[in-house]
């Protein structure tokens, strides 16, 4: 049994301990034990919706008064609340709407991050990506993968707009981000352009054809290891999306495509994944949640996704951000069908081995889901 002259030795002994502690940049693990041991993920990133219609208008102000010269990449950047004023749209992924006017042209770059972009809006722009030109149209999805030189330009009339979509957050927690823009063709000449090196196509023509792999052709574009596929038309997405609704519908996710490696199946990047859903009108889907956050494009329709009880209501060319581990449905509106396009940091924890996933029963119990 301790005394009273014992308790007071150990309480000084542990005030000197604190101090010696704090001298030698260390914690005390038994006092930053449950902010370590934690039973769940911390709600950082917060359910938020963004408005077309607040935004539009203000990147046509930001068109007319910031030249291209000025800033390169002219982007309003998705900021989350939760995230302390960050620029980023999640922990873990970064979002922008983006405008190129006709006839501007921004420089060739590579970069540590993955990129990519999916357009909303205008026709006639493109990105060349490892000498390849890309032109593309509303619904179209364009990759950058990291390590890949690309430049993007408008040979339109009007306005292009698409929405960026990088895991620069990722890369920071790395502490691995590196902008490249010292570029030079094969002859060794810099240029602040790439020149094409693959016909008009060439993505298409060689992958776009599901289940047939090419055999003629090196799979390797660049750096590092990603799908040779530098472009997902919309058209192929919009036909794939109606084939299947006529065979199978989820009761969690409607009917859903990913955009993938056409040469083994898997996500086309290493960290990111990308989808796209179709929900019919008045469709509610039943509740889920993922070890994943994700970033939501309305490419069609409107209605409500349901995020840990807060409603996010949602129409054309809105961007939504869904959390880590929330629970939501969507909720498509009786006018018509909803199609919705997605980014996750999934592709990532899979490979770390932490991705979970619960779904709701229709009785509505929580269940493991692959």
């Amino acid at each position: 049994m301790s005394t009273y002259s014992d308790s007071t030795l150990i309480d000084d002994e542990r005030a000197v301990l604190a101090e010696d502690a704090k001298a030698l940049n260390l914690k005390q693990f038994w006092e930053q034990r449950f902010d370590i041991e934690l039973l769940q993920p911390r709600a950082t990133t917060k359910p938020f919706r963004w408005r077309w219609t607040d935004i539009e208008p203000r990147l046509r102000v930001a068109s007319r008064t910031v030249p291209i010269e000025e800033c390169e990449r002219r982007a309003l950047v998705f900021s989350n609340p939760g995230l302390g004023g960050r620029p980023f749209i999640t922990n873990t992924l970064f979002a922008a709407y983006s405008l190129y006017n006709s006839g501007e042209r921004a420089p060739v770059h590579r970069h540590t991050p993955c990129a990519s972009r999916f357009v909303l809006d205008g026709d006639g722009g493109y990105t060349v990506v490892e000498g390849e030109k890309l032109r593309m149209s509303r619904g179209d999805l364009v990759i950058t993968p990291n390590g890949t030189w690309h430049d993007h330009g408008n040979d339109g009339q009007a306005p292009i707009i698409w929405v960026d979509v990088l895991d620069v957050p990722m890369v920071e927690a790395f502490n691995a981000t590196v902008f490249e823009f010292d570029y030079a063709e094969s002859d060794g000449q810099s240029a602040a352009y790439q020149s094409h090196k693959h016909t008009s196509g060439y993505s298409t023509a060689m992958y776009s054809a599901g289940g047939i792999k090419p055999l003629n052709v090196n799979h390797q574009r660049g750096a590092n290891r990603h799908s040779p596929m530098f472009i997902y038309r919309w058209a192929d997405t919009q036909k794939a999306l109606n084939d299947m609704r006529e065979h199978a519908i989820d009761p969690h996710d409607g009917v859903m495509v990913e955009y993938v490696d056409p040469t083994n199946g898997e996500s086309v990047m290493q960290t990111m994944s990308f989808r796209c859903q179709m929900l019919d009108a008045g469709m509610s889907t039943l509740a889920q949640r993922r070890m994943s956050s994700a970033v939501y494009v309305v490419l069609e329709g409107e209605g409500k996704t349901e995020v840990n009880g807060e409603v996010l209501e949602w129409k054309r060319n809105d961007v939504f951000a869904i959390p880590s581990w929330g629970w939501y449905r969507h909720c498509a509106s009786h006018s018509g069908k909803a199609v919705l396009y997605s980014v996750s940091d999934e592709a990532a924890a899979r490979k770390l081995g932490y991705y979970q996933r619960e779904i709701c029963s229709e009785a509505g119990a929580p269940i493991k889901a692959c």
